[in-house]
């Protein structure tokens, strides 16, 4: 299931994973051309209870039905919202949480971020008055509160899962760019990074006794700047792209333990104890989350043109794409195999 586009509009397609044979296809709304951000659409769908939700580059909600691609509600959560477009488009993908799905409209007034019934589409909450940027938001448990955590364009901040209500906020640079979701660490650690200069920093997110919250900036660090690519946490460290290289951040203190590899604009996937880094060129390498040293376990062309998107691996098949191709490949033995030679068979491609 995967948004694209196609002379200049916007379409949802269903392909078979083993073939990649298309099963269905939604049309939807306008396109988005752009000589430095890309063509096409940004977000990723959210599927549940044989429903898909796509949210398209224009604002456009839609919940199709999974099986045919019957259109079950659709809603222009901009214009609902009195929200502008963000420059380089919507770009947040929708969350679906409980029996709502939602999203970062953008608007003011308390309308920032929204929730639709999954349903029927009617708007159920709303909270914050931050324009949208290009971070998805996401659920977390802090200091014992399950809530939505999302860094908007001016700041970071935590929803109440139930009225949209914002908890706490900590303020950001007021620029756009910021793509990369929180990483969120034990129950009261939120990081946050972002390219262009910004660099990371780690936020500690506490809940007082009479229930008021409050947010603080434990260190900030220009070691890791995460342009659009998302941070993952593993074995106590930080691993993600900083301004193409890939860095091991310690996240007690900000500071770095090594930078190297030089992948791109790509994104990093954490499979098993592995690092998948999908570079902007295309290629797949596979590196082992080592805090000592860089260690490269293999890697592989997998598509050609440039690869902004974030890969997926269900069960042993791994999809990627770039702005040229999308492709399918099987790794039936695990990611490690590729260290010992084993090169994945294409299982399908587009």
């Amino acid at each position: 299931m995967t948004l694209e586009q196609r002379d200049g509009r916007e379409w949802v397609v269903a392909y078979e994973a083993e073939t990649g044979k298309p099963r269905w296809s939604h049309r939807g709304g306008a396109g988005f051309e752009s000589a430095m951000a890309g063509d096409g659409p940004r977000t990723t769908p959210a599927i549940e209870k044989g429903r898909v939700y796509t949210l398209g580059v224009n604002g456009i909600l839609a919940a199709l039905d999974l099986a045919s691609g019957r259109v079950l509600f659709e809603k222009d959560i901009l214009a609902e919202n009195g929200a502008g477009r963000p420059e380089h488009g919507v770009a947040a993908s929708p969350l679906l949480v409980d029996d709502v799905v939602v999203v970062l409209a953008g608007g003011p007034g308390g309308r920032s971020l929204v929730a639709y019934d999954a349903r029927t589409g009617e708007r159920r909450w709303s909270g914050g008055d931050d324009p949208a940027a290009y971070s998805s938001p996401r659920v977390a448990t802090l200091g014992g509160v399950r809530q939505i955590v999302v860094l908007s364009l001016r700041n970071l901040a935590g929803h109440d899962i139930r009225t949209g209500d914002v908890l706490w906020q900590d303020p950001w640079p007021e620029r756009a760019e910021k793509v990369s979701q929180p990483v969120v660490l034990g129950d009261d650690r939120v990081f946050v990074s972002m390219g262009y200069g910004i660099g990371g920093r780690m936020v500690k997110v506490t809940r007082a006794p009479g229930g008021s919250w409050h947010a603080e900036v434990l260190w900030r660090s220009q070691q890791l700047k995460a342009k659009f690519t998302q941070v993952v946490a593993h074995g106590g460290f930080l691993y993600g792209l900083d301004e193409g290289v890939l860095v091991c951040l310690d996240p007690r203190n900000g500071e770095r333990r090594w930078k190297s590899g030089r992948y791109g604009h790509g994104q990093v996937l954490l499979v098993g104890d592995v690092l998948l880094v999908q570079a902007e060129d295309g290629e797949v390498v596979l590196v082992d989350p080592n805090p000592e040293r860089h260690v490269e376990l293999g890697r592989f062309q997998a598509v050609q043109g440039r690869a902004w998107a974030t890969p997926a691996l269900v069960g042993d098949l791994l999809f990627v794409r770039g702005d040229v191709e999308a492709a399918c490949y099987r790794l039936p033995t695990g990611p490690r195999t590729v260290a010992a030679g084993f090169r994945p068979g294409r299982a399908g491609g587009e």
